[in-house]
C-alpha cells in the first residue's frame, strides 16, 4: 500500500470518530509528534527540547540550593534497608 492510500484510508477513519475521548487522545498524540523529540525518559516518555531543558534547569536549582544526596549519603541510607 502506497503512502497516498494510506493517507486516505487515516483520514476517511479520522472523519469517522464519533468517540470525542479517542478524538482528544489523538490531538495529543500529534502535538508529541510535531513536537521535535530530544530524548525520552526512563519510562519512555518523549522529552521535548524545552521540556529538557527545564529539567536541565530544575537539576541545577536543586543542587545550587543543596537539595541532593551524595553518594556516600545514599550508601549509608542503603545500609539502614
Amino acid at each position: 500500500m502506497d503512502i497516498a492510500l494510506k493517507k486516505l484510508e487515516l483520514m476517511d477513519w479520522l472523519l469517522h470518530i464519533k468517540d470525542e475521548g479517542k478524538l482528544q487522545k489523538l490531538i495529543a498524540f500529534k502535538t508529541i509528534l510535531d513536537e521535535e523529540v530530544v530524548a525520552h525518559t526512563a519510562n519512555g516518555y518523549p522529552v521535548t527540547k524545552e521540556e529538557y531543558i527545564n529539567l536541565v534547569q530544575e537539576a541545577d536549582e536543586r543542587i545550587t540550593s543543596g537539595k541532593y544526596v551524595t553518594l556516600k549519603d545514599l550508601e549509608e541510607n542503603i545500609k539502614n534497608w
